[in-house]
Formats: structure tokens, sequence, C-alpha cells
């Protein structure tokens, strides 16, 4: 579970900390990127984010058993998924900075990224849903499994130590951004369009993804052991499409 409570005035948009005033070299102290956005960001009411990994039957057992597949942003721009109402997302991660006036600026480094991205459940205190998980989300799988991402994000970057790529990461919820919006660009940005998605996400970034194909994942294993205690056993979808509360999952 994480909490969503913030109201502060900058925003990394790399690795989405939090400032009332910004450092005075425009240099995030978490993720050391020089992507800071001024603006108001709020979120009004507080409440919890259960994150939930949906896939196939088959992804999901190989994660659990040390596979982390982080796949590249021309994975997603090409993804197409199993069903028919699946949007493919052609921004993914395609920009450094978009400008509605000027146009978009393209990241050349884009394929320096690997990406790995979970469904974000807002619940109350009771552990109510705030919002009912949308049908699109069956576009990604037809299972689930509830994961403890702040001990899976711990043997992530114990993973990143142990391979001494010089790889870097990020973890955060996705900014969903209006069409009117001009200003810095990262992994973590999305249109609105995809709302429904809720997500959040873990970004690698390093030179030695470069030297990848343009749609070859990373994939942790063997490095990184049985999972089994991050990522629970997977269900149905159907489940989750259908449940209204924590206990119902």
């Amino acid at each position: 579970m994480i909490m969503k409570n913030e109201l502060h005035e900058y925003i990394c948009m790399w690795c989405g900390k939090m400032y009332d005033n910004p450092p005075q070299d425009g240099e995030c102290s978490r993720c050391h990127q020089k992507k800071l956005r001024k603006g108001n960001i709020v979120v009004a009411n507080q409440h919890s984010s259960l994150l939930i990994k949906i896939s196939s039957e088959k992804v999901l057992k190989s994660m659990r058993n040390g596979s982390l597949w982080f796949q590249s942003p021309k994975y997603f721009r090409e993804y197409s998924g199993d069903g028919q109402t699946v949007r493919t997302d052609i921004h993914e991660a395609r920009y450094s900075y978009i400008d509605k006036q000027q146009g978009y600026v393209e990241d050349s480094n884009a394929n320096a990224y690997r990406i790995l991205c979970f469904y974000s459940l807002d619940v109350n205190a009771n552990g109510d849903f705030l919002n009912a998980p949308d049908k699109q989300l069956s576009d990604f799988g037809d299972y689930y499994s509830l994961v403890d991402i702040k001990t899976l994000l711990k043997k992530i970057k114990s993973h990143i130590l142990s391979q001494r790529k010089n790889i870097s990461y990020g973890a955060d919820f996705v900014k969903y951004l209006t069409d009117k919006y001009s200003g810095i660009y990262t992994p973590f940005c999305k249109f609105s369009d995809f709302t429904y998605q809720n997500e959040f996400r873990i970004v690698l970034l390093s030179n030695h993804f470069l030297n990848l194909d343009e749609k070859e994942p990373y994939i942790t294993h063997p490095s990184l052991k049985n999972l089994s205690n991050v990522l629970l056993e997977h269900k149905p979808l159907s489940i989750l499409l259908n449940a209204k509360n924590m206990k119902e999952l």
C-alpha cells in the first residue's frame, strides 16, 4: 500500500519527488535529474493505493519465480493486447519536452529506458474502492496478483547494485497530462486518455540498454530469487473487476 496525500509547489517529472522550494541547482536530490516543474500538485483526499500486476497466468508465475520483464518504450508503443478495446500509446516515453505551439522534442535516448507497469487501486480507510476497476484492464491479461511494492523495490535495488551496469531507477505514479500541457515529458508522463490505467511504474535507465534491440526487454532472472512473498498467488481478473472492497480480493 502507498499513501497519496500531497500538497507541494514543485515536482520532479522523473521520480515524482515533491518540493515546497526547488533545489538551487535545479537538480532533484533523489534521482539527480534536472526535470523539475512548477505547479501546485494536490491530491485532495488522503487515501491508499493497492498495487496490482495484471497479466497472463504464465507471466505472473514467471514473475513469482524471479523473472521481472522490464519492457522497452517501443514495445508499449506497439502493444496490441489480447482484447479489442486496447489503445496503443504512440507517445510512450517518446519525448523529452512537449510544446503545443512549437511541437514535440523527441527523446533520442528513449531506448535507454526499460519499464515495468502496475495498476494502482485507490481505496479508503475501510478498504472500499474509490473507483471501480475499468473493464479495459482485461486487455492486459486474464489474471492479477497483489504486489508488496515496498519489498519489491528493495529487491530491485539490490539487483541493480549487483549488476554493476550503472543502472538508475525511479518508481512513481504516472502523471496524466491534459491536451493543453506544455513542458517536460518523461517516462512517468502519459496523456489523460489513459487515466483508466491508474498506473504505477518502475523505470530503469541505463546506457547499457542502448545496445539492446528497440523491443528487447531487460529481464532480472536469475539474480532475483523467489518472489512469491512479494507477488501473491494469482487469481482470475474477473474477481478484481467485480469486487468493491479489498476483502473481496
